[in-house]
């Protein structure tokens, strides 16, 4: 099988299917239930080098996909089939809830759990039976609640619930000011935002997971050694030229990025061209904080578990002066890289550079149709 086969039958760089949804969708399905099936598979992936390797995955067996991204809305019922199709017990596990919460699935049973969607923010779904062995070894995906209303008090939507009066500030700006012009940020065009799910993978621990061994968490901690580096399942190449990975617009058309880290590795992810700005950051309970101080990075830190939503603004890059804006011997698309700042990790099969955590993000010109 060649590398694009993988990736169409195996790779989460696969977009998970999403609608775009008016406001009053969103309130209808906030009284209503999400009814979702995932299974816990193990499959084969071909990593960037050629190399295939053994892991963990959640599929959704109507697309497909493997760790498909899960779009819900605040205050919905919750409903999800899980069917263990792996030779181990498995948990399903969701950050910001207690780690037994639900039950878990003997190999080859099922089992069906209930829970109201969290407050409005970025989570990671991922698999705890094994302590962070199955997490690591590929169960987790990103989850995503959506705010029924989220509107400041201008009126302006927001990404969050009850905003708070600095996320206000920043979102009433964009579209409205020489520095963010162009539009607002539009919570209902899924292209306006993109889940950036961070990740290593550790063949040998993989290995020894095919064979049916054992493998703890103290284990884990002491031995373990990255080979791989992923961002959605993806890395170099692939990672640079997959949708899933890579924002794409015009100036002045704002992108939220929801960055987790699914890991056991810290990672810096560092943006060329703009600043982000920190929106909402991870608690020690795994809760979101919305952020009461909005700061501009070029680098944000991302520790195991944790998860940062920053707005990539789509402003004039910062290099570039004021007279020679828009550029003329630099034709658009302008290209910048994105990349983690821990070098380890732009690394791949010990040592192949560029070839691990990096994508990059496009202008396609100053404004959409101009």
């Amino acid at each position: 099988m060649h590398r694009r086969e993988f990736i169409a039958y195996g790779s989460a760089a696969a977009l998970a299917s999403t609608l775009v949804k008016t406001l009053a969708d969103q309130e209808a399905e906030a009284q209503t239930a999400y009814n979702l099936e995932l299974h816990f598979e193990e499959i084969y992936e071909e990593m960037i080098d050629g190399e295939v390797v053994f892991a963990y995955a959640f599929r959704d067996p109507v697309t497909r996909l493997i760790r498909p991204q899960l779009y819900v809305t605040q205050g919905a019922a919750i409903k999800i089939k899980l069917v263990n199709k792996t030779s181990r017990p498995c948990r399903f596990a969701l950050t910001g809830m207690a780690d037994d919460r639900f039950p878990a699935v003997q190999p080859g049973q099922q089992y069906t759990i209930g829970f109201t969607a969290p407050l409005a923010g970025s989570y990671l779904y991922h698999e705890n039976a094994l302590g962070a062995v199955g997490r690591v070894a590929g169960f987790h995906g990103a989850f995503v609640s959506q705010p029924i209303n989220g509107r400041t008090a201008a009126g302006t939507r927001t990404p969050y619930s009850a905003p708070t009066a600095a996320q206000s500030a920043l979102f009433d700006t964009l579209g409205t000011d020489p520095y963010f012009p162009g539009e607002k940020w539009l919570a209902d065009n899924f292209a306006r935002q993109k889940c950036w799910v961070f990740s290593e993978v550790f063949p040998d621990m993989n290995r020894a997971l095919e064979r049916r061994q054992t493998v703890t968490l103290n284990e884990l901690l002491y031995t373990f050694k990255a080979r791989y580096f992923t961002l959605n399942s993806l890395s170099g190449f692939d990672a640079s030229h997959d949708e899933s990975c890579s924002p794409i617009g015009y100036q002045g058309e704002p992108m939220l990025l929801r960055t987790m880290n699914a890991g056991m590795c810290t990672h810096g992810p560092h943006v060329h061209g703009n600043h982000v700005y920190g929106l909402s950051e991870t608690a020690p309970d795994g809760k979101i904080v919305k952020c009461e101080n909005i700061l501009e990075f070029d680098t944000w830190m991302l520790r195991p578990m944790w998860r940062k939503d920053v707005l990539l603004p789509f402003v004039k890059p910062h290099e570039i002066p004021d007279e020679a804006w828009p550029p003329r011997e630099e034709k658009f698309p302008l290209l910048y890289p994105m990349h983690c700042h821990i070098e380890m990790s732009q690394t791949a099969g010990g040592g192949n550079y560029p070839q691990g955590m990096v994508t990059h993000w496009e202008m396609l010109g100053t404004r959409r149709g101009a």
